[in-house]
């Protein structure tokens, strides 16, 4: 897939910035698919980084976007890379304010702290039928030694939590996703 232009510059951003947490290209290409095929609701996202993720999403879609990050360091550039798209609306602060904004057809959970102290409030600000999408997991049979025998307690309470259907989706040889949908 062609990279949008959008992406291309919050790309360049994030190396101008040295900030290397930016989503895998095959995740963003799965972002993109998902928002793209949204008719109506609002998305979120928890953790925008320098906008990488934010950019192929918000280019696929015309829908609100809220996205949300406390790193005062990439929030203005970030602000001023989506100044012209007033469907994406960033947020600095703490990862819960995105909440206020819900309830949401989709959301990405991109910061750790999100993704284990926050399950539930994510779920219940998911509109029942809406997905949730978490990435940076590594299979199993990748793990490191020092893993190797251990729970992953992230993974397991999103696969079995008790509103949601997931699965988990490779992206590469080495990463994978979850990808849920809210039951009830």
């Amino acid at each position: 897939m062609v990279k949008p232009s959008l992406v291309e510059r919050a790309m360049s951003l994030a190396n101008r910035l040295s900030y290397n947490n930016s989503c895998l290209d095959e995740v963003g290409e799965l972002l993109h698919v998902l928002v793209g095929h949204l008719q109506t609701g609002k998305i979120a996202e928890i953790g925008t980084g320098c906008g990488v993720s934010t950019a192929w999403m918000a280019s696929a879609t015309s829908l609100d976007l809220f996205t949300v990050d406390r790193d005062v360091r990439t929030s203005s550039v970030v602000r001023d890379l989506f100044f012209d798209l007033p469907h994406v609306h960033p947020i600095l602060g703490e990862w819960e304010q995105i909440l206020e904004e819900g309830p949401f057809r989709f959301v990405f959970v991109d910061a750790k702290p999100a993704k284990l102290a926050g399950v539930d409030r994510i779920v219940n600000a998911t509109e029942v039928g809406g997905l949730i999408c978490l990435d940076d997991f590594t299979p199993i049979e990748f793990w490191p030694e020092d893993w190797k025998g251990k729970q992953d307690r992230v993974r397991e309470t999103w696969l079995h939590h008790p509103k949601l259907v997931a699965v988990e989706l490779r992206t590469s040889l080495k990463t994978s996703v979850i990808l849920a949908s809210r039951i009830l």
